[in-house]
């Protein structure tokens, strides 16, 4: 969790520039799309209604007639985050975080995060199918004990969170392509194979799921209380603003960390205790009320042993 406790750091900062990035891509996904609905589909269940074909239209909606928003949503966050990919990187080379030269910012890293979506969307589209298989599956065995529909949806909801544990983990090591690319300027099948190995025992996945599953968690909890479409919209925006702006602060971070390359945004003193150090005399210049204090010590000390001499010797006459 070292990683996650740095990149709220880091956002603490610098939170404005992602942010900022971001508005425009989260707007766009909020009015087109409904963040993690592949665990949030739960929600939209109609227990009057529990047949595989209301299932499957559900899971996939209209995703296969209208291709058009996918691509919108897909561009705009790809945009973004190259942004803030190449803005961090530069901010940790050279101390100076901005976004001046927006379209050389995007020409340093737009393929290799290009890249990373195309494949996670092709992952997302055959891991959608197979959670629609067990999905119908779990419906027919509930069916067979004649559960009730509450019960039947529980469980799904149970296997959606089990199946997007594991789906995360499984786009995890695609996240740190692209900083593998642009950062060591490997080639795109060099980083698919390295990014496995830089984040083999490292202890990156708690700190990315962490956050996401919070994020289910709310997303989930509004869908089950049905609200307005604008409280649906606000609450949705707010969802993939925190998604978008907080994967690719972790996966930067954590790169940065892993692979123990300098930080020029970090300035050398932080969190390096200073050692403690006593009031010294200047120019040879004595303390006067440093002195006083002192002999007033020490003829306190002298005459409580006068005293005590005194008494001894009162005791042997």
């Amino acid at each position: 969790m070292k990683y996650l406790k740095k990149t709220f750091s880091y956002l603490k900062k610098n939170f404005w520039l992602p942010v900022a990035v971001m508005i425009i891509p989260a707007i766009a996904a909020c009015f087109l799309s409904t963040p993690y609905w592949e665990v949030s589909f739960v929600s939209a269940f109609d227990l009057s209604n529990m047949s595989i074909k209301s299932t499957w239209h559900i899971m996939f909606g209209d995703s296969w007639q209208y291709i058009w928003p996918v691509v919108v949503i897909a561009v705009c966050q790809i945009v973004g985050t190259t942004l803030i990919m190449s803005a961090i990187d530069k901010h940790f080379k050279t101390g100076k975080l901005s976004i001046r030269m927006p379209l050389r910012l995007v020409n340093n890293t737009v393929f290799p995060i290009a890249a990373g979506v195309v494949v996670m969307s092709v992952i997302s589209i055959l891991w959608r199918f197979a959670e629609f298989g067990l999905v119908s599956l779990v419906q027919v065995v509930c069916e067979a004990f004649d559960f009730v529909p509450q019960a039947t949806v529980a469980l799904i909801g149970i296997l959606a969170v089990v199946l997007f544990f594991f789906h995360v983990l499984i786009i995890m090591p695609i996240l740190f392509w692209a900083p593998t690319m642009f950062v060591y300027g490997y080639g795109f099948r060099d980083a698919a194979a390295t990014s496995f190995k830089l984040i083999s025992g490292k202890k990156v996945f708690r700190g990315l799921f962490v956050p996401l599953v919070a994020c289910v968690a709310v997303q989930m909890l509004v869908g089950f209380l049905n609200p307005y479409y604008a409280v649906a919209c606000v609450v949705g925006f707010i969802v993939f603003l925190a998604t978008n702006v907080f994967v690719p602060v972790y996966v930067m971070v954590s790169f940065y960390g892993i692979s123990e390359l300098d930080r020029r945004d970090l300035k050398p003193y932080e969190n390096v205790p200073l050692p403690s150090v006593e009031p010294k005399k200047q120019n040879g210049v004595k303390n006067y009320k440093t002195e006083k204090r002192a002999k007033s010590e020490k003829h306190v000390a002298k005459t409580d042993a006068e005293a005590k001499k005194g008494g001894e010797d009162n005791d042997v006459v």
